[in-house]
């Protein structure tokens, strides 16, 4: 097995130094650092070549990360749309994940409220430093990001516009599209798929305020003894403490504070996504709140990054997702979905 995964890394290790050798960007990173709490935080704004120009004007879009261990390129993933945005002359910003990369605390210590609050820290601090003076500042955030930057609108009178792909809506409904999507992956029949979802239902309870992790252990390990459920995994208990803060997380209300222009993009062949419900959500709150300042897309065949499905749908991406993204780079992405967010981001700079 170790020899496996030394070949695997070595192919991976490849395939980035031919990239580096033979790719095109169109942007110069420079490291930068705020505190946000008690944590130091680092990350890298991604500034457009000298040749890049938009009148003059410089607008930063600062990434938002959804859900899980991700330093500030997610694994590769954002350096395609940090080219596309640099070669219409728009800056962007990403850092690691508080304990992930070189950055300090823990991730799973923060609710979505904490989260929010993070990104209002970066804003104040790039704001600040004398190094930038970008022209207008927006967000872009991915999938759990749903619940963070809807918050930033309610906290505070940030951002500029905000870009929301795949955004969750409720924390309970979106668990359960996800076990109806990997139940009928393994070919479940639709009894089978409901009768879990009401099980669902009843564990949500397992994270009321009053369990503690060693309830919940006692209680998942019950579960699998009486063969209720298949997989007998326990999640960690930082993970567990993570879930027990953010379960009753739901979008809507903070999506009727929105006022600047948002972008919401989605893929029909979202596995990890309820995409139509979000899509639909949007669409009766910002007709009534946000009228003539929101946009509304669905990408057909894309997946829940907005990846070409035929390559990329996969609910659980791994190593070799992640070495044929570094091989597609921007063509992995829909047609025309970076096209479309980086004028997005032309249309509403200041």
């Amino acid at each position: 097995m170790n020899k496996i995964l030394k070949i695997i890394f070595s192919i991976i290790l490849l395939v980035v130094a031919i990239n580096s050798l033979w790719g095109k960007t169109n942007y110069q990173s420079q490291v930068i650092h705020f505190k946000f709490q008690s944590d130091s935080i680092e990350g890298v704004v991604n500034l457009p070549k000298r040749k890049y120009t938009l009148e003059g004007k410089t607008p930063l879009v600062i990434f938002v990360h959804g859900d899980g261990e991700l330093e500030r390129d997610a694994y590769g993933y954002y350096e395609p749309i940090w080219n596309e945005l640099a070669k219409k002359g728009i800056a962007s910003m990403s850092w690691d994940k508080k304990g992930i990369g070189q950055s300090t605390g823990k991730w799973l210590n923060q609710s979505m409220e904490d989260r929010a609050n993070e990104v209002i820290a970066a804003i104040e601090f790039i704001q600040a430093d004398t190094r930038f003076d970008f022209s207008s500042i927006g967000l872009i955030g991915f999938s759990q990001a749903g619940w963070v930057m809807p918050k930033v609108a309610t906290l505070s009178d940030y951002p500029d516009f905000i870009i929301s792909v795949s955004g969750a809506i409720n924390w309970k409904r979106q668990s359960n599209y996800l076990t109806r999507t990997r139940m009928e992956l393994k070919g479940a029949n639709e009894a089978t798929i409901e009768a879990q979802v009401r099980q669902n239902e009843i564990d949500f309870n397992i994270y009321n305020n009053e369990n503690t992790y060693h309830e919940y252990v006692a209680y998942q390990e019950g579960k699998c003894k009486n063969k209720k459920e298949e997989d007998c995994s326990l999640m960690s208990e930082e993970r567990f403490h993570f879930v027990k803060k953010n379960i009753s997380s739901d979008a809507e209300k903070d999506l009727k504070n929105i006022r600047c222009p948002i972008f919401g993009v989605f893929g029909a062949e979202d596995l990890n996504v309820a995409f139509e419900e979000s899509h639909q959500i949007y669409e009766r709150i910002f007709s009534k709140n946000n009228t003539n300042n929101y946009q509304l897309k669905i990408y057909p065949k894309a997946t829940h990054g907005l990846l070409k499905s035929k390559h990329f749908n996969a609910l659980n991406p791994g190593i070799g997702f992640l070495v044929k993204l570094e091989l597609f780079g921007k063509r992995a992405f829909v047609k025309d979905v970076l096209n479309d967010i980086s004028e997005f981001v032309k249309q509403n700079s200041k």
